[in-house]
């Protein structure tokens, strides 16, 4: 079976912790092609884990003939640079998430990509793996009644001032990085979008990104709460909380790829620990997008997805500056 091309622009730390590793083992496709602005570093990491080919330029892998998608791992301020060249290079484009800097971004990135007819998607990995399918299917069904509230807590420690997260001009913050999927998992869980948001922020004092980010929204009977930090010690969590029972997702984001995953469920028969086999919900992400492309199948996320999540970011910073109810 054909295995799509990937060709990777940048040689960040995320895609060497996380990504490179995954592609190893995909069905659908494979890396063959990573391009830096330093073109030593791209080909110190080709050679490392066999990646075929190296490039000193990000254009340069667009310009590969034999690419056939495109990854993109860069900050988020240069995402819709490189996703409209890329959509001019004629190649699909799985992008980290967030899509853009604004739903409007979102919105061009994605308009763009339609008219051209090239595969375009937002790349939120959680959303491939089992235990979430599970915990949504649950949700689906009607097992443990209907979602009342969901909270969401996501933070870490990063005190460097030089790295991306913590520079306001290249899309940082606590919002952007982490606050993205504590929107993203309520829309993902009930399948709809909150009307308005009401949020808290705590800027911080050195860097001038959002520190601390809270937020309420309104889904209409059922609300979502989040917080979400760059300045507290790594933790995070998911409390799914119904009218029948609950679930908690232990390690809903960055789940461990070497052990079980486990989520914790209460129902009126009492409540059960279910655990999940070793899984990589990246490399499920990256084979279900190539699928889609090989097939010419709807891509397994709607580009309309990214424009909502993004709306919902860009109303939850206006509530931040405003203190006030935010209409989505």
């Amino acid at each position: 079976m054909k295995k799509l091309k990937i060709g990777i622009l940048g040689t960040s730390n995320h895609f060497l912790k996380r990504i490179v590793l995954p592609l190893q083992q995909t069905n659908n496709c494979e890396a063959f092609a990573i391009g830096s602005r330093n073109i030593e570093k791209a080909e110190a990491m080709a050679q490392e884990f066999n990646i075929p080919m190296w490039y000193g330029s990000y254009q340069a892998v667009l310009d590969d003939p034999d690419v056939d998608m495109i990854y993109i791992p860069l900050p988020n301020h240069m995402h819709k640079e490189w996703v409209e060249k890329s959509i001019d290079a004629g190649k699909p484009v799985l992008c980290e998430k967030p899509l853009g800097m604004t739903a409007a971004e979102a919105n061009q990135m994605v308009a763009k990509a339609q008219e051209a007819g090239i595969p375009l998607m937002e790349g939120f990995m959680y959303m491939f793996h089992p235990m979430w399918q599970h915990a949504r299917n649950i949700i689906k069904t009607g097992q443990i009644g209907d979602v009342q509230y969901i909270h969401t807590a996501f933070s870490y420690n990063n005190p460097s001032p030089t790295n991306i997260r913590n520079i306001p001009e290249y899309g940082g913050g606590a919002l952007m990085d982490i606050g993205c999927y504590a929107i993203s998992v309520p829309r993902f869980i009930m399948g709809k979008e909150p009307a308005q948001v009401m949020a808290l922020q705590s800027t911080h004092p050195d860097f001038g990104t959002d520190m601390h980010s809270s937020s309420i929204m309104d889904f209409g009977g059922a609300r979502a709460t989040f917080s979400v930090s760059t300045a507290a010690q790594a933790f995070q969590k998911v409390d799914i909380v119904t009218s029948g029972g609950s679930i908690t997702i232990h390690i809903p984001f960055n789940t461990y790829v070497d052990v079980a995953a486990k989520m914790t469920v209460t129902d009126g028969m009492g409540t059960r620990d279910i655990e999940f086999p070793p899984a990589n919900a990246y490399g499920l992400m990256f084979d279900a997008f190539a699928d889609a492309v090989i097939n010419n199948k709807p891509l397994p996320v709607s580009h309309l997805d990214a424009i909502n999540n993004m709306k919902v970011i860009d109303a939850v910073q206006k509530s931040g500056e405003t203190n006030e109810w935010v209409k989505i």
